[in-house]
């Protein structure tokens, strides 16, 4: 049996971003009072239907894991993201555990198509902190080689607060020459 994929693109105009910002920004703005645990778990409920439904298209699929890692961001003890970082997390997460979302997910290959384009907005708000996430996580999984021994152990959280002081910097200086250039966060 052969298999068939084709590309499928569509342009967004400055009224649709201005849209879906606007959506994304009201989003945020309710959740300055949601609680942080219903936030985190309505994201969470999101990534598993994605992950438990049949017909899900894959660029959905990957486009999830922009979504967990954030959640990951906020949780991840050892990563210690600054309250600031885990305050716009949460308030960007807020859209995804909103069951009321544009298309009903229930539909069809369309039902997540509004939360894919959601999550282009967060990765391009979070690009900076997502990476620096993902670098600190491949540090971490390879940081010791020897973890059972007791130098291992003992050297392990030095290391892990040395490599996020770094990536915190890395983060701030992205930011600021972001700033520099005039670009802007996605809402």
């Amino acid at each position: 049996m052969r298999s068939e994929s084709f590309r499928l693109s569509f342009h967004l105009d400055e009224h649709d971003i201005a849209y879906f910002r606007a959506r994304f920004r009201n989003a945020k703005k309710a959740a300055r009072g949601s609680d942080p645990a219903q936030v985190v778990a309505g994201a969470r409920a999101l990534i598993e239907e994605i992950q438990n439904a049949r017909k899900v298209p894959s660029f959905i699929a990957k486009a999830i894991a922009s979504i967990e890692d954030l959640v990951e961001v906020i949780e991840d003890r050892d990563y210690a993201a600054p309250k600031r970082v885990v305050n716009r997390a949460l308030a960007a997460l807020a859209y995804f555990s909103d069951p009321n979302d544009l298309i009903p997910d229930e539909i069809p290959v369309l039902g997540f198509l509004d939360d894919a384009i959601m999550i282009k907005f967060v990765e391009r708000e979070f690009r900076h902190e997502l990476s620096a996430y993902r670098k600190f996580r491949r540090f971490r999984r390879g940081a010791e080689q020897r973890p059972w021994t007791d130098v291992a152990r003992a050297r392990l959280p030095g290391r892990l607060l040395a490599e996020r002081a770094k990536l915190r910097d890395e983060v701030t200086r992205r930011e600021k020459t972001d700033l520099d250039k005039g670009v802007t966060r996605s809402a």
